[in-house]
């Protein structure tokens, strides 16, 4: 059976608030442990996790949302995570659509690459190509770090969101009988 338009709409409604909730954790200052200055980008993972599976549209729609929030917070790269976040999203969907299964090795895999790519753009474009003195070495001490850091809290994620995804898909399916 075909879920209806009201379900569809309450869960991107979900699925928006829990993005906005890692936005702010994510973007402020505190919440969030640092090791050794490198940031955690709990977006990308988030983005990933609740728009694969889901369809390309909305999961595009979601990782655009989650990199506006992000990109609020910031002065010097206004629009790239929007950019990023939701080709990556879009991407992840259409491989899950079409090509892979849904599983946690295929979420971290693509949340993985995605936080690595991710850094090095952000360091490439912001960094070595604007010509910031003495930051080439960064990548090394500050945005590699990140996205390690970034890898390692996914399966922490992914036991926190994915039993609220499995949940709302199944209530859903349970409506639409």
């Amino acid at each position: 059976m075909e879920i209806s338009s009201k379900q569809k709409n309450i869960k991107a409604i979900v699925y928006f608030i829990i993005i906005a909730v890692v936005a702010i954790i994510q973007n402020t200052p505190g919440l969030t442990f640092e090791i050794a200055g490198a940031r955690c980008f709990l977006l990308i993972p988030v983005c990933i996790i609740l728009g694969m599976g889901e369809d390309e549209a909305l999961a595009g729609v979601m990782g655009l949302f989650g990199g506006m929030l992000w990109d609020m917070t910031s002065s010097v790269h206004f629009g790239f995570s929007a950019v990023f976040l939701c080709v990556v999203c879009f991407a992840s969907s259409a491989l899950v659509t079409y090509v892979l299964r849904n599983t946690f090795i295929a979420n971290f895999v693509f949340s993985a690459f995605s936080a690595f790519t991710y850094a090095f753009m952000y360091w490439l474009f912001f960094i070595v190509i604007k010509g910031v003195k003495g930051a080439e070495l960064s990548i090394l001490y500050f945005y590699f770090p990140a996205a390690f850091y970034t890898a390692a809290l996914f399966p922490l994620l992914w036991i926190c969101i994915s039993p609220v995804k499995r949940r709302l898909n199944s209530q859903i399916k349970a409506l639409s009988r």
